[in-house]
């Protein structure tokens, strides 16, 4: 769980994070700031914390992660000390819980606030209160409420899997386009812009849809995905390649060279992708999420491609 942050402390991460995204950090700025991680792990703490909201990609890269993050550094104009002042706002904002900030309800202040998170490239695992067996995956937040009147569980972003014991009591899992209600299942369920995709290990799982009138029976061996149209036709799963990212792996089998990149780049900060050139090339092996550097020489060995790097954070897979 995340711990609060104290105020003096955080703004200074935030100065520092601030100073760190400008570009402007000299050798000098570099170890002021190890140095000053370094003095207190309260401070390295408050440190990891605002690094890890995603409110922006890291150096090197020109989109933001979040919308209205960007909206409002857009509405700053080109004066980089005003857009400065706007991101240190948004930082000290999401970390006092977004009170006035839109409140609760986006996706960068929820996550910063949710029960349990990871952040890119990281993959953790718990075991809860009630003896379920909870996994994050990259870049995912949840939010836990396990009590004796209930058990729900709400995916802000992400992946995870949820493996509860037999006799456990029903379960409600929330995601922005599906509620599921299950018992005893193991399941995973991941969140992205198409939408929220549902494979069920063990046990069945009923899929509620805000397009589909009626709740769809999910048996184990299936997956299906939800979206703001409905719930998909069920398809089989082959549940050990569906859990690689548990054990670090992700495998590919004639998968599209664009497609292997954009599940690369979950597990990395920046931007990661291809020219159109060499983006329908199949490979087929299995690549390392915890080395996404070695992922991309494999690729180099193994198709006509050549990496090119702008900077650490903006890498494009071209022709060779």
């Amino acid at each position: 769980m995340s711990l609060p942050v104290d105020p003096q402390v955080r703004d200074s991460a935030i100065d520092w994070l601030v100073k760190s995204q400008s570009g402007l950090m000299s050798a000098a700025d570099c170890l002021a700031l190890q140095r000053w991680r370094q003095a207190n792990t309260e401070h390295e703490y408050a440190w990891q914390r605002v690094s890890s909201l995603p409110l922006l990609l890291q150096p090197g890269a020109t989109l933001l992660a979040d919308a209205t993050t960007r909206r409002a550094l857009e509405s700053a104009g080109n004066d980089p000390q005003q857009r400065r002042q706007v991101l240190k706002a948004l930082l000290a904002v999401s970390l006092l819980g977004g009170l006035s900030w839109q409140g609760a309800q986006t996706r960068v202040v929820r996550s910063a606030l949710a029960t349990y998170r990871t952040g890119i490239g990281e993959r953790q695992q718990w075991r809860l209160a009630d003896g379920s067996t909870l996994w994050l995956n990259t870049a995912s937040a949840v939010n836990l409420d396990l009590n004796a009147a209930q058990r729900s569980v709400q995916l802000v972003e992400g992946e995870i899997a949820l493996d509860a014991p037999l006799e456990s009591r029903a379960l409600q899992l929330l995601t922005p386009d599906a509620m599921l209600r299950s018992q005893g299942a193991h399941l995973l369920v991941r969140h992205d812009r198409q939408g929220t995709e549902v494979t069920v290990l063990r046990g069945r799982v009923q899929v509620h849809s805000r397009g589909h009138p009626l709740p769809v029976r999910l048996d184990a061996g299936w997956r299906t995905q939800v979206n703001n149209h409905g719930i998909a036709a069920l398809a089989p799963v082959d549940g050990f390649l569906a859990q690689a990212w548990m054990r670090g792996l992700l495998p590919a089998d004639r998968m599209r060279l664009d497609t292997l990149l954009a599940e690369l780049s979950r597990y990395r900060p920046g931007v990661l992708r291809c020219s159109d050139a060499v983006a329908g090339l199949r490979i087929t092996g299995s690549f390392q999420l915890d080395d996404t550097d070695a992922a991309l020489a494999l690729l180099a060995q193994a198709l006509p491609v050549r990496i090119e790097r702008r900077t650490r954070y903006w890498v494009t897979v071209v022709p060779a």
